[in-house]
């Protein structure tokens, strides 16, 4: 039986292995330099890399006597890799775990073993580094160092591999990596962008300082990114078109991201694939599209108009669009009575050049101007009857002369339109950018079919002009078409159906017949708005165009686009309806996923900041007086450091779950929407208010199956009583929200313009302060605390200070108070923590051991994420014991939450640390403090002690803490003893710890070990 690796997870370290090696069991002269290395510098004769798998220890490389492969449980190896550290086997003869290996029992006989396990990042040891020798030995400390550091560079070697096969995949992935240094803007990339510039290694070209390669578009955009993700620290993830220098366009997409450096960004890196051909299909899809709404614009006309004539000039106007020509022209080709073709244009762009051109136009254009000279190119065509494409009209044999002051001709496409067998019409384009080809004249087949059944037509409206005629016209066509055809008789049912229409239902005309469309369409997301547009238009016998949700006849929907027109009174009086239906299913799929990109945000499913704007527009037109629309914009309380303690996919779900329950509260009357982060709107005609919106999320939240309970601050404002546009409203929402902020955690404000400026002010000295700690404007100043008895230094008091650039040495005072409440608040707390910890460290090397106590705020000492961090402040300064930090806490300070401060304190008190109540006397509670709360100290408020000589109240309250503090076995220490004689009442009432100006005022750090040294020489003195 193979004995375990010792490892808790052997399906992963075994996984872990076949990662680094991917099976291969042969030797790796790559890695011999270091088991050479190593058996040189342990002096040994033997020096292995060995790997252990499921059931053998083989050899990847090897000096001096190495077996290929050995049983697993016969190998040192497979000890090695249990155990955490160098494994020595100063006589394997003599230690039991090894004396029956055939190793040792047998050639060559090993009496000396020394490894060390090959560790990857995850934890798993996969094999070892090893020294062995004939004879027994102890390794030297250094050789058992060396041994260690070359095991770590087996790793290295390894990791090497493995990331050159990492970077290998990504190239054959098509993704391109890139690099740039901030300071210099210098660029790496691999070889995938190579590509797609379309350039080699060696030309001379930065991909984002020559930036010319880019549409001057989409440069500008690109640009921008560049210099917001560097200066303002802004990812960014976008498609930009270039063109290579071969003249190839081609759009990528470009993700950047800033790595920080000592709170600046010193780098982008990124990510860039082509996406070339995904942005054609969206171009040929909008393209189809438009194409398809001009075939059925030319089909309902087919159908409808008398005259198509107008209808011709409809259908001139898309071709010019979807072919971006300059003019052209729609015809009817008809022969002469020799057979020769002439042309008549029903539509053609005016491009008269002088007044008589214009007079000319203006007599003939409206009943069809004639061109029957064939000496030119769409004479060609015509003549010829195939496609004509002329690029360079001016050097093409098949041209002819143009009228003097004609416009010019760049390029020229004329195509003949053919139907039963016989050219009936033909269009010509002129000057479309880049010229035509095949594949243009391809994709307008549809479209040019519609227009040989228009002209064809004309020539039936010639032929026959009464109703009769006019009426087969219309149920040849519509039989022929491939969209729906509905005919309705004056109270809206079905008289007939054609092919098309069964097609796109699944209903027959014996299904049909009778009944209305509604009654075999509709369904439960038919839009009710649109259906009574519908049935107005109706009853007014009015035509309409409309897009609809249908449901066809198995209940599958689909979207149709409905041109509905009256039909003409006929002989017997009666009249209806016809209605063209074609399918655009797939264009609303499309649209639709374009309007979520456009207008909702992609991680909750809310309406972004653009459609939160244009609903709250839409609702401004109907608000009043007596029914306003309530604008109110919210932030959860302490996010981003929930985000930093939980994680980003955590933070993602609590996002999630906000967004779920303010959608409920706009389900019927409103708009909630995702501003940007944790930031969320909540628009509605109804009477939300911020109260009930913060009660809604003051609910506890269950993530992970742990509850979690979060609280936001609102800012609102009401409209029309704020006349502003969305954008203001929005704003003034927002400048109320920072009026709540600034009043702590879970306020709201109304917008209040006397209130904006103050606010204004607050955040710049909020600014200030933050740009303040980053630049190390902080310091701790240390006021001594004393035993009056013993006359020792118990420990120091960190106190805060601001060294402001333009006032100088600020106290406390002048700024705690602007960052009560706010994100300032703990990092500040934090900061001061870390500092004195520093400065702890600084003091044991001058042999100064002097415990620190620092002040919490209420609010830090109750945040989730303050025990996790002072656990990881304390394990980075390990040499500095527990108990050499201790915590002040106002008696105030956990009045309104016990149970959580009990928690807290108590936790402190394990990780051992002291807490002390700081300000005693001047709270609420403080026979609870005294009864429940673990604290270690007692500190008297510096008002009573300073006037307890002069005043008898002062005294008797001293005095009274004193004796609780005593009944309850708590140390009392006195704050604000500024004389001797302060010292010596104290002392006569039992209180013996002390601190105040009459022992040494608060100073910096540096100056603490001569007031230490001067107090000392004072003590001995005495």
């Amino acid at each position: 039986m193979v004995s375990p690796a010792g490892h808790h997870n052997e399906a992963q370290r075994l996984f872990t292995l076949k990662r680094y090696t991917l099976g291969d069991q042969t030797q790796d002269p790559e890695l011999d330099r270091i088991t050479r290395l190593t058996a040189t510098l342990c002096q040994m004769p033997i020096g292995l890399i060995t790997l252990v798998d499921d059931t053998h220890a083989w050899c990847k490389s090897g000096i001096g006597s190495a077996t290929a492969s050995i049983p697993r449980d016969d190998a040192f190896c497979t000890h090695t890799i249990a155990t955490a550290d160098l494994l020595e086997v100063p006589d394997a003869a003599q230690d039991p775990r090894f004396a029956h290996l055939p190793l040792v029992v047998e050639p060559p006989e090993i009496r000396f073993y020394a490894g060390v396990p090959l560790i990857a990042h995850n934890g798993q040891a996969i094999g070892s580094l090893c020294v062995m020798d004939m004879r027994p030995r102890q390794l030297t400390p250094l050789q058992r160092e060396l041994l260690s550091q070359l095991a770590n560079n087996v790793m290295l070697q390894l990791e090497c591999h493995l990331a050159s096969r990492g970077q290998h995949a990504i190239s054959q992935a098509g993704i391109g990596i890139w690099e740039m240094d901030i300071p210099s803007r210098d660029t790496y990339w691999n070889d995938v962008i190579y590509q797609l510039y379309g350039i080699g290694e060696n030309d001379d070209i930065n991909m984002f300082r020559h930036l010319n390669v880019y549409v001057d578009e989409d440069k500008a955009r690109l640009q921008q990114a560049l210099d917001a993700a560097a200066d303002h620290q802004r990812a960014f993830n976008d498609i930009y078109q270039l063109v290579t220098p071969k003249g190839l366009e081609r759009w990528v997409r470009i993700t950047g991201n800033p790595v920080m450096t000592n709170g600046h960004v010193a780098q982008l890196i990124g990510t860039m694939i082509d996406v070339t051909p995904r942005k054609r299909i969206e171009t040929q899809l909008l393209k189809q599209q438009a194409l398809e709404h001009a075939i059925m614009r030319a089909q309902a006309s087919f159908i409808d108009e008398r005259d198509n004539t107008q209808a011709l000039n409809l259908l001139l106007d898309d071709l010019l669009a979807l072919t971006d020509s300059e003019y052209g022209f729609i015809g009817e080709v008809l022969r002469d009575q020799q057979q020769a073709p002439y042309l008549v244009a029903h539509a053609i762009t005016d491009i008269t050049w002088d007044a008589a051109s214009r007079d000319f136009y203006a007599q003939n254009a409206p009943s069809g101007m004639i061109f029957s000279n064939l000496d030119t190119l769409f004479g060609h065509a015509m003549r010829h009857e195939e496609v004509v494409i002329a690029n360079q009209p001016d050097q093409d044999p098949r041209r002819g002369g143009l009228p003097p002051g004609h416009p010019p001709l760049n390029a020229f496409l004329g195509v003949p339109i053919h139907l039963h067998g016989h050219c009936i019409a033909m269009i010509g384009l002129a000057n479309r950018p880049g010229g035509y080809d095949t594949a243009l004249v391809d994709f307008l087949a549809p479209l040019l079919g519609s227009i040989g059944q228009l002209v064809n037509s004309l020539r039936v409206h010639r032929q026959q002009r009464d109703d009769q005629n006019a009426i087969a016209r219309l149920s040849m066509v519509a039989k022929k078409t491939s969209n729906g055809v509905v005919i309705t008789d004056t109270r809206g049912r079905i008289e007939w159906i054609n092919e098309g229409f069964t097609r796109l239902s699944g209903y027959t005309l014996d299904d049909a017949k009778g009944k209305t469309p509604g009654e075999l369409l509709q369904g439960s997301q038919t839009d009710p708005d649109t259906l009574a547009r519908i049935s107005k238009a109706l009853a007014n016998k009015q035509g309409f165009e409309e897009e609809l949700l249908n449901y066809r006849q198995d209940g599958s929907p689909y979207w149709v686009h409905i041109s509905c027109n009256p039909l003409p009174e006929s002989e017997n009086g009666s009249e209806g309806f016809i209605a063209i239906q074609s399918d655009i299913s797939d264009s609303k799929a499309h649209e639709e996923a374009l309007y979520k990109a456009a207008n909702i945000d992609e991680l909750t499913g809310l309406a972004n900041r653009r459609l939160v704007k244009e609903k709250l527009a839409r609702y401004c037109l109907e608000a009043t007086d007596d029914q306003p629309i309530n604008v109110h914009v919210m932030n959860l309380d302490d996010f981003k450091r929930l985000n930093e303690l939980l994680g980003y996919q955590a933070g993602n779900d609590l996002l999630v779950s906000v967004a779920r329950r303010l959608a409920t509260l706009t389900d019927c009357d409103g708009v909630c929407g995702r501003l940007s982060g944790d930031e969320f709107a909540v628009v509605t005609r109804s009477a939300i208010t911020a109260s009930s919106l913060q009660r809604c999320i003051h609910e506890t939240l269950y993530l992970a199956g742990q509850p979690i309970k979060l609280s936001t601050c609102v800012g609102t404002t009401y409209y029309p009583h704020d006349n502003g546009d969305p954008d203001t409203l929005i704003r003034h929402a927002y400048q109320a929200l920072y009026q709540a902020k600034a009043a702590g955690p879970s306020q709201q404000a109304v917008y209040n313009p006397d209130e904006e400026q103050s606010t204004r002010n607050r955040q710049k000295q909020r600014s200030a302060i933050h740009a303040g700690l980053a630049k190390g404007e902080f310091q701790l100043f240390y006021q001594p605390q004393v035993n009056l008895q013993s006359q020792e230094v118990i420990g120091v008091e960190a106190l805060i200070r601001w060294q402001h650039p333009q006032e100088g040495l600020l106290s406390p005072a002048a700024f705690l108070p602007l960052v009560e409440g706010t994100d300032l608040e703990y990092d500040l707390g934090e900061w001061v923590i870390e500092a004195a910890l520093k400065q702890q460290t600084l003091w044991q090397q001058q042999s100064i051991d002097l415990p620190t106590s620092v002040n919490i705020s209420p609010r830090h000492l109750l945040h989730p994420g303050f025990l996790p961090r002072l656990q990881s402040l304390l394990d980075a300064y390990p040499h500095i014991e527990s108990r050499q930090l201790s915590l002040e806490i106002l008696e105030s300070a956990t009045f309104d939450d016990m149970q959580a401060a009990l928690a807290v304190l108590s936790a402190c008190h394990t990780l051992g640390i002291d807490v002390a109540l700081d300000d005693f006397g001047t709270g609420y509670s403080s026979l609870a403090y005294f009864r429940r709360l673990p604290v270690q100290l007692i500190k008297v408020d510096r008002d009573f002690v300073r006037d307890m000589l002069s005043s008898q109240d002062d005294r008797a309250i001293v005095e009274s803490i004193i004796f609780l503090a005593r009944k309850f076995s708590r140390p009392v220490l006195a704050e604000g003893v500024e004389t001797m004689a302060h010292a010596s009442a104290l002392l006569a009432l039992g209180c013996h710890l002390a601190q105040g100006y009459g022992i040494a005022r608060p100073m910096p750090a540096v100056e603490i070990p001569t007031w230490l040294a001067q107090w000392q020489a004072q003590r001995c003195g005495h």
